[in-house]
């Protein structure tokens, strides 16, 4: 699949993983923290800061370099924010240090080379602009109206055409109707990780 793929569409989310202590081998949540046991003495908490983010994904960039040459990414920052915290901070400063090291290091990416193009739909959703409008009211969902605003402007900057949105084969978006007011204030900027949900089966 990798060897025939144009753009990879890539959501950064979290910074925050667990560490196999023997092998290295990264977790996104603490295993057995579900089902079973967590042994801090086999696995350990990490959270990773901007150059190992960065080097992370450059060692990726490569990899799939040598697959497909010609490959091109559009990275994304995840506006969900985390629900809790394995650090000692609280989850609002732990969710701030997160998207804000993602997001520095997509930043940095989208500048530094042409095959990398930054999409912010983070910006779209959890903007100030935004006033929490596109959250459900757990606030941390993202509602079918901010999926709607993303697909909408994505189209728009790269189609010429909101309508386009309608041949996505996804119910929300193709349901979902936002105020002409919100797209038109939201037209000028760009958008992300809703991508993936907006395509996904």
């Amino acid at each position: 699949m990798l060897e025939q793929t144009d753009l990879l569409v890539f959501t950064m989310g979290l910074t925050e993983a667990w560490i196999h202590r023997e092998d290295g081998t990264v977790y996104p949540t603490a295993p057995g923290a579900i089902v079973g046991s967590y042994d801090p003495l086999i696995y350990t908490f990490k959270n990773f800061n901007y150059d190992e983010v960065l080097q992370d994904f450059l060692e990726l960039r490569n990899l799939l370099k040598a697959l497909k040459s010609d490959i091109r990414f559009m990275l994304t920052v995840s506006p969900v924010p985390l629900t809790a915290t394995a650090g000692h901070e609280h989850v609002l400063a732990a969710t701030t240090y997160s998207k804000s090291v993602l997001r520095a290091v997509a930043g940095y990416l989208a500048m530094s080379f042409q095959d990398i193009d930054y999409f912010p739909s983070f910006e779209i959703i959890a903007g100030a602009q935004a006033r929490g409008f596109f959250y459900e009211s757990n606030l941390r969902s993202i509602s079918a109206a901010g999926v709607d605003v993303v697909m909408r402007t994505f189209f728009r900057e790269h189609f010429g055409s909101v309508e386009s949105v309608a041949e996505t084969p996804h119910n929300e978006v193709q349901s979902a109707r936002c105020s002409v007011a919100a797209i038109d204030a939201l037209q000028e900027v760009f958008c992300d990780e809703m991508l993936l949900e907006a395509f996904a089966p």
